[in-house]
């Protein structure tokens, strides 16, 4: 590693990949001098980093990008290639080998998980990469990710493809659950790795929610505002079959999503020891699934909508404190139970989806942040200070509305503060608020209810 102090000398193979290019622009940033292998002269990288033209497979490439290197990050994964686990063995063997002859100090490779008797080709040599620089002289760390959600990725690629789609396959395979994980939150324990002392081990990257892939793809669907898909069971469906279509209908080609399909075969859920353990945590905490897709499919958290509003608002004493009060807020919707009174709201989800909206999501993020998805509401904003939650509705409605909860402390317990307003669209808005004003009180009293009595279980 670096002495005096300096930063590590970091050189970063598969550096063009999407992962690749965040990491270098990390670096940079932080003062590590840069340099990385392209098998292109159109790289793109600025002028500060330094580039040498080749290939992974190449001895002489790899002598070059090694020596002076601190630390090497391995991020190449050869799926378009035929014979990609022979080819990233290759790589793997060489690698160790000549980063021992060149010194370095650590070796980082970004891979997969281990499923027990795993049948898949792809994350057979993921697995196999790991265990050859593991077993190399230089000490190296294995940072196992199952689905990395960042922007230009092949898996976010097929996640939207497949969500826009007018109605959505849903063979066997994608009931397999994993722990996707948001690509900044790979960029911070990458960038962790490489200032860290020397380590030796495999260690998982995960996200804090476990879902299905077939739940993935309507989350996805859920976050782009798109109409709920009708599923169709279908049991003949292959992995072969799938990644024609994504080769015909989307960038990614068949040989890359072949490989991506077929590691669904098995859960991609964290097994060896978390890289938290050894290494510090994203500040905040982990990202969220709904910001971490936010962010990989570029669609922004709800802001305030503007213009004249309407404003209805209802207050309730309970007896429980200001703190148990604000527990029973932030535990609304999806796996928690549906916003009471749960009949009206499932009917109102079932219109909205017949009318071609949103629908009600079911299921929701343990400790909701802004812009996660709570049934058919989006979290604008979180403020655990005031106690306040401001959710925004993405019901089709003839305009914009917004739902405020807030715990305020009233003598020896607590005051529930819900507000409404609703933001006309049209005339049509102005008609739609004031006919389902007597409906939308009854709803939203028996909401304030059921909100303090489970503060009050609580207690």
């Amino acid at each position: 590693m670096a002495d005096s102090g300096l930063p590590p000398r970091c050189t970063v193979l598969g550096a063009t990949g999407f992962v690749g290019r965040a990491l270098v622009a990390d670096l940079a940033a932080a003062g590590h001098p840069v340099h990385v292998l392209s098998r292109t002269a159109e790289h793109g990288f600025p002028h500060r980093i330094d580039v040498t033209l080749g290939d992974a497979t190449d001895p002489r490439a790899l002598e070059t990008v090694c020596a002076g290197a601190d630390v090497v990050f391995h991020l190449v994964h050869s799926l378009a290639h035929a014979d990609f686990a022979g080819r990233d063995r290759t790589i793997a063997r060489r690698l160790a080998a000549t980063a021992a002859a060149a010194g370095v100090g650590q070796l980082v490779y970004l891979g997969g998980p281990r499923p027990a008797a795993t049948t898949s080709p792809h994350l057979a040599s993921r697995s196999e990469v790991a265990e050859i620089l593991l077993d190399g002289e230089v000490p190296a760390i294995a940072l196992q990710a199952s689905m990395i959600l960042g922007r230009g990725s092949a898996g976010v690629e097929l996640l939207s493809r497949t969500a826009r789609l007018p109605v959505r396959p849903r063979p066997r395979w994608t009931a397999s659950r994993s722990r996707p994980v948001a690509l900044a939150d790979v960029r911070h324990y990458l960038r962790a790795a490489a200032c860290h002392p020397p380590l030796r081990g495999r260690f998982d990257v995960s996200g804090p929610e476990t879902i299905s892939y077939d739940g993935l793809v309507r989350r996805c669907a859920r976050i782009l505002r798109r109409p709920a898909a009708p599923a169709l069971p279908s049991p003949f469906w292959s992995h072969e079959t799938a990644a024609c279509l994504a080769g015909l209908t989307s960038p990614v080609p068949a040989t890359v999503a072949g490989p991506l399909f077929a590691s669904l075969e098995h859960d991609l859920l964290p097994a060896d020891t978390p890289a938290e353990s050894v290494l510090p945590p994203p500040p905040g905490g982990p990202t969220s699934l709904d910001n971490a897709l936010r962010t990989a499919l570029g669609v922004p958290v709800p802001q305030a909508p503007a213009g004249p509003a309407y404003q209805d608002e209802h207050t309730r004493l309970a007896k429980a404190g200001p703190g148990r009060l604000w527990q029973a807020i932030t535990a609304l919707g999806g796996d928690h139970g549906r916003f009471p009174p749960a009949p009206a709201w499932a009917l109102r989800g079932l219109l909205d989806g017949l009318l071609g909206g949103a629908g009600a999501y079911r299921g929701r993020p343990d400790r909701p942040v802004a812009g996660d998805v709570i049934d058919f509401w989006t979290v604008r904003r979180r403020d655990d200070t005031r106690r306040e939650l401001v959710l925004t509705a993405d019901m089709r409605l003839p305009g914009d509305a917004e739902l405020t909860l807030r715990a305020d402390p009233a003598g020896s317990g607590s005051l529930l503060r819900q507000r409404v307003r609703f933001t006309p669209g049209s005339p049509l808005g102005h008609a739609y608020w004031h006919l389902q004003k007597p409906a939308h009180n009854q709803v939203f009293a028996w909401l304030a209810r059921s909100i303090v009595r489970n503060a009050e279980r609580r207690t």
